[in-house]
């Protein structure tokens, strides 16, 4: 696999994009399962879409399709403007079970952060990593992300434990 090989597709929840996504989420039980508490379902797809903080339109939020080689392999969902207006929040960066561990998700993750260069109001991006999926932090402090020293209860059905805020400060363009 070559970076150039992975590119982002924003969604806009037409059928064919919804069965894609759909099989990426069914395709990463371990996370759902984490998560929730449960096995993927079709309610997962759906609510990636509709899901917002509080204060937030649809106008805000970017659903994206990973792709490898065409083929959509994993998922994001970033908000701009998220909880301040210079900040964008990343929800949810998910890579099928399959394709993890290939450089997928960290090439996934720059285009993003050049996506949300391009918007010019945001000077860092801001996600959540919930203990129970405490593995990935290191993936995330690889790409320069540092915990905030907030953390922010999680409870999602019978999964409770606590969220882990992170930051990573953009590079402003020079001009």
């Amino acid at each position: 696999m070559e970076p150039e090989d992975v590119t982002l597709r924003l969604l806009q929840g037409e059928p064919a994009e919804m069965a894609a996504l759909q099989r990426v989420i069914e395709g990463a039980p371990l996370y759902a399962e984490l998560m929730t508490g449960v096995p993927p379902g079709p309610a997962d797809v759906q609510s990636t879409f509709t899901i917002l903080p509080e204060g937030k339109s649809y106008e805000d939020k970017f659903v994206f399709g990973v792709l490898l080689g065409g083929r959509m392999v994993g998922c994001a969902d970033l908000v701009l403007g998220y909880p301040t207006a210079d900040t964008a929040y990343l929800g949810l960066l998910l890579i099928s079970e399959r394709f993890q561990h290939r450089g997928i998700g960290q090439a996934a993750y720059h285009h993003l952060e050049a996506f949300v260069q391009g918007w010019g109001t945001c000077d860092r991006i801001r996600l959540a990593v919930v203990r129970v999926n405490e593995p990935v932090t290191s993936f995330w402090e690889r790409l320069g992300f540092r915990p905030t020293g907030e953390t922010k209860p999680y409870r999602y059905g019978p999964v409770i434990s606590e969220s882990i805020l992170f930051e990573r400060a953009l590079k402003r363009a020079v001009a």
